[in-house]
């Protein structure tokens, strides 16, 4: 070979490598730079990850407590509910205890009042037949006050 094809062959292959070498580069580069993007994008991914888990563990808590509100709210109203309940139960017996006993004292009035119309009733009817009596047999009204 001559010294002109040995210098073209080592120059070719003096680019060769030089372009070689360039392709590494920018090959390691783009691989150093996809290592770093696929990093970020990880971290990215772990915070939002960490993110949400915190969002629903809070949300979890809060719906826990407000069904925990609404669970005792629930039962001092039925609490509160049933004591009015009560307290109406008792008012509604009461007054109904004094109805019964005004609804006694007016039958014992009426009971009272008949018999004593039933007394004068029967005193009259007893005079009345002691007077026919005395009659019958002569006897005067006049002659029992002499």
């Amino acid at each position: 070979m001559s010294n002109e094809q040995m210098y073209r062959s080592g120059k070719a292959m003096g680019k060769t490598e030089e372009k070689a070498d360039q392709l590494m580069d920018r090959a390691s580069e783009t691989a150093s730079h996809a290592a770093s993007e696929a990093q970020q994008k990880g971290e990215q991914l772990k915070n939002s990850t960490q993110e949400t888990w915190e969002s629903a563990k809070s949300s979890t808590r809060s719906a826990a407590e407000s069904a925990k509100s609404s669970a005792e709210s629930a039962a001092n109203k039925a609490s509160e509910s049933a004591k009015e309940s009560k307290d109406e139960a008792s008012g509604f017996l009461q007054q109904t205890g004094e109805n019964v006993m005004n609804a006694a004292s007016s039958a014992v009035d009426a009971v009272k009042n008949t018999t004593a119309g039933a007394v004068d009733a029967v005193k009259n009817t007893t005079a009345g037949a002691v007077s026919s009596v005395k009659n019958t047999l002569g006897m005067s009204d006049d002659s029992s006050k002499r």
